[in-house]
């Protein structure tokens, strides 16, 4: 048996191809549980590499094999999880420090909130390297450079 696996073209302008799933890879998706087992081969029968401990946790999906998606985490650890464990809900971890959030993607002067390192939030839409998020009950805007969970240039709302 071999396996086939669908790898993402990556380019400095963030293009991506499209899994056989129909969806586009790299793409984000999130954790469904508060506990998820990431395994080494793509089916149950590859050891457990790592344990997730966070539901809404954001994972890139760079490849897909039937109903198992391999993923990156924000520390570059790569595995294989289970399609149903995951979820196209978008949530957003802040990185590169402390982040202000802004009223808009066009007024920068308008701080909402700061956002600390490592906190998360959900992503309501993303627009030309700006995404709005919700923190806190806050919601602001936030260049993608600055959150694990969508790709510069991403487009969605």
């Amino acid at each position: 048996m071999s396996l086939l696996i669908t790898v993402p073209v990556h380019s400095q302008n963030s293009e991506s191809t499209m899994g056989a799933s129909g969806y586009p890879l790299p793409r984000f998706m999130t954790l469904v549980n508060d506990k998820t087992n990431m395994r080494t081969g793509p089916g149950l029968e590859y050891p457990i590499d790592w344990i997730y401990l966070k539901e809404d946790y954001p994972l890139k999906v760079v490849a897909e094999y039937g109903n198992w998606r391999k993923v990156e985490d924000v520390d570059g650890s790569t595995g294989w999880i289970l399609r149903s464990l995951l979820s196209l809900k978008r949530y957003g971890v802040i990185q590169n420090g402390t982040q202000n959030l802004y009223k808009s993607a066009d007024n920068r002067r308008q701080i909402v909130v700061a956002a600390e390192q490592d906190v998360l939030g959900t992503i309501n839409q993303c627009a030309e390297n700006w995404c709005e998020m919700e923190v806190g009950g806050f919601t602001g805007w936030i260049n993608t450079e600055n959150i694990w969970g969508a790709l510069s240039q991403e487009n969605f709302d």
